[in-house]
């Protein structure tokens, strides 16, 4: 967990590029893989996974992180 979240090279980051001005929520119960709107990018280990507006087809660029739970203060 010592590297995520820096942006630098080597580093863990996943990145959303997103507009807070048009970013809303669009999946309901009856379409609950409805993408959101107003998140043009999503960059995961250094791979784009979402580029403009639209899912990158057969893209696996994230890995599990395994006993990182946050425990209750």
């Amino acid at each position: 967990m010592r590297n995520k979240g820096r942006i630098a090279v080597g580093a863990d980051a996943d990145l959303t590029v997103f507009d807070p001005a048009t970013v809303i929520d669009r999946a309901t119960f009856a379409t609950p893989t409805t993408p959101s709107a107003g998140i043009p990018h999503v960059i995961v280990n250094g791979v784009f996974v979402v580029r403009d507006g639209k899912l990158v087809k057969g893209v696996m660029a994230g890995r599990p992180v395994r006993g990182a739970v946050p425990r209750s203060p």
